[in-house]
Order: C-alpha cells, then sequence, then structure tokens
C-alpha cells in the first residue's frame, strides 16, 4: 500500500518550509547530507513540489546563505552596541563572541561542502562576513597601541578568533569556544591594546601647592 501524502500549493508558507528543514539538515550535517528525495518524504510532499519551489538544492543553499547574509546585516546596530562600552577587551570579547555565534550555528561540513560546491553562495558568505568583520574592526582601531599597523593586528586578531572558534579546537584542547575565545583575546590584547589613557597621565599638583607633607612641629 502506499502512503498517501498531503500536496501543498505552491505558498510563500510552503517555500518557508521547504528552506526551514533543509537548513536544519544541512546545519547539522552538511549540503551533501541533504537528499532531495528524502526531504521531500520528511515533508509529505512529492519531490516535483520541492523543485516547483527550488528549481535546485543550489537554489535552496543559495536562498540560505542570502538569509543567513541579511540576518548578519541586520545586526550591524548590534555591533555598535557591544563595542560601545566597558573595557577594550570587554568590548573584543562581546564582539568576537557575537561573531562567532553568526557562524557558528554552521557544522563545518556545511561551510566545506558550501566552499566546494557552491562557489556563488560561498562568495555571498566572503563578502558579507568580510564587511562585519569590518564593521567591527572599526569599532575597536581606536584602542589598538598606535605603534602598531592596525591593519596587521587586527588579521591577527582575525586568524586568532578563526582557529580557537573552530569546534575541533575545543575538541583537541579540552575547552569550551567561550573559555577559547577569552584566553586568546587576553594573549592578544596584552601586546596589542594601548594602556588606559589615565596610566599613561602623570598626576600633577596643582600649581603652587607641594605635595610633600610638612614636618610636624615638636611640642
Amino acid at each position: 500500500m502506499v502512503k498517501s501524502t498531503t500536496e501543498p500549493r505552491a505558498t510563500p508558507e510552503v517555500r518557508e518550509r521547504i528552506l526551514r528543514a533543509f537548513s536544519e539538515r544541512a546545519t547539522r550535517s552538511g549540503i551533501r547530507s541533504v537528499v532531495m528525495g528524502e526531504l521531500a518524504s520528511e515533508l509529505r510532499m512529492s519531490a516535483t513540489t520541492v523543485y516547483n519551489h527550488f528549481a535546485s538544492k543550489g537554489d535552496l543553499v543559495l536562498a540560505l546563505v542570502e538569509r543567513w547574509a541579511n540576518d548578519l546585516a541586520a545586526s550591524d546596530a548590534g555591533i555598535a552596541q557591544v563595542t560601545a562600552s566597558g573595557t577594550p577587551v570587554e568590548r573584543i570579547m562581546r564582539w568576537a563572541t557575537a561573531w562567532s555565534n553568526s557562524v557558528l550555528r554552521y557544522s563545518p561540513a556545511f561551510w566545506e561542502d558550501l566552499r566546494r560546491d557552491h562557489p556563488d553562495a560561498a562568495r555571498i558568505f566572503r563578502a558579507e562576513i568580510r564587511r562585519w568583520k569590518e564593521l567591527g574592526a572599526e569599532q575597536l582601531r581606536p584602542s589598538l597601541r598606535p605603534e602598531l599597523n592596525p591593519q596587521v593586528t587586527l588579521s591577527v586578531l582575525d586568524v586568532i578568533l578563526t582557529q580557537v572558534s573552530d569546534p575541533r579546537f575545543g575538541e583537541r584542547t579540552g575547552t569550551s569556544r567561550q573559555e577559547a575565545i577569552e584566553t586568546a583575546i587576553q594573549i592578544w590584547a596584552r601586546g596589542a591594546l594601548a594602556p588606559p589613557r589615565a596610566a599613561l597621565t602623570p598626576i600633577h599638583p596643582p600649581r603652587g601647592k607641594s605635595t610633600q607633607r610638612k614636618p610636624r612641629r615638636s611640642r
């Protein structure tokens, strides 16, 4: 006996269901792990219905990455907020955590499949994450040591965060992602950030007044 399925009409709601189901599978196990026929069965619709909404798996991937990019762009105001207060290290910590959270919702297999099989979608990803990083870097630039090259200094931070945010790094070192990020930033900050301005400015006494304590008169 053939299991009956309910064929949804071609609507934005159906398109959203397909995209959401695809996202859950691809995010967890990678793009290559998703078989379109299995996806259709999970949604209780025919493969024809899926292809009526998305002509190919590539179209699904492109829609997913475009949504991710739109969500990231919508968080621009949030970048300014997380870097607006606190010490430089605290601002960097919040920015780095927000950045890694936006990327690490997706498994390493997803990004590897994206790079290898879907170059158009991968270009959107690279351009958007580069723009987002640059926006955050502009907020951090005033806190850098003036004698250092800002581009090199921030590029080093980017390399460090990319490495320690990888879940495989945590597995090798036995640390959580947050702990790895915090440790890496603390190490980087010691060499990259300018000392607090108050520590660099000598405190002068008011003119005409001496800071030396007058000896007490002996009775």
